[in-house]
């Protein structure tokens, strides 16, 4: 099994320097997923982001996971939707949004988190940050999913690159765009 990229944009990302670089990385990197970060944009700056985002990348193959609720995936003909919330959230977006469009969960903190979020059919559990460096136990259990269940295993390494990850089996690594750069 090859270990599939899953790219993670900054929280604080502009157009103007994004779409660039993200432009640049999806040229030279088979990417299959991007979690466009909502950060602290209001929500007119993250739907314009999105609206510029979400075609560039769906070109090259990649689906567009964004964050908040399950109408603003639909408005803007993104892939899906990262819920960072209670298992009530992910409960409704999976409601709304399955099977048709992507629902994934996490960051989890333990295997009983785990295991309810991928009780509600989620399509991907997320283990680790969005950024910062990922602990130990993390990749453990991270590996542990993967080993033992069919939803796929997301590991978030914000601080590894294209050339030097270590994906402990998972299905996807998460690569924060702030630390691979496009040569």
């Amino acid at each position: 099994m090859q270990t599939q990229i899953f790219l993670i944009a900054p929280a604080d990302a502009d157009a103007a320097s994004f779409l660039p670089q993200l432009q640049a990385l999806l040229a030279q990197h088979e990417v299959s997923a991007l979690l466009l970060q909502r950060g602290i944009r209001a929500e007119n700056a993250y739907k314009d982001l999105a609206k510029q985002v979400i075609p560039l990348a769906q070109a090259a193959g990649c689906a567009v996971l964004l964050e908040g609720a399950p109408g603003l995936v639909k408005m803007l003909g993104a892939d899906g939707l990262h819920v960072t919330g209670d298992i009530e959230t992910v409960r409704e977006a999976v409601e709304a949004l399955r099977p048709k469009l992507i629902v994934g969960a996490g960051p989890v903190e333990t295997r009983d988190d785990a295991m309810a979020l991928g009780e509600l059919d989620v399509d991907y559990i997320f283990f680790g940050p969005l950024s910062g460096a990922t602990k130990p136990a993390t990749r453990e259990m991270a590996r542990w999913w993967a080993e033992t269940m069919e939803i796929p295993s997301v590991l978030s390494d914000p601080e590894a690159s294209f050339e030097s990850f270590e994906a402990e089996g998972c299905e996807f690594i998460a690569l924060a765009m702030s630390s691979v750069e496009a040569a």
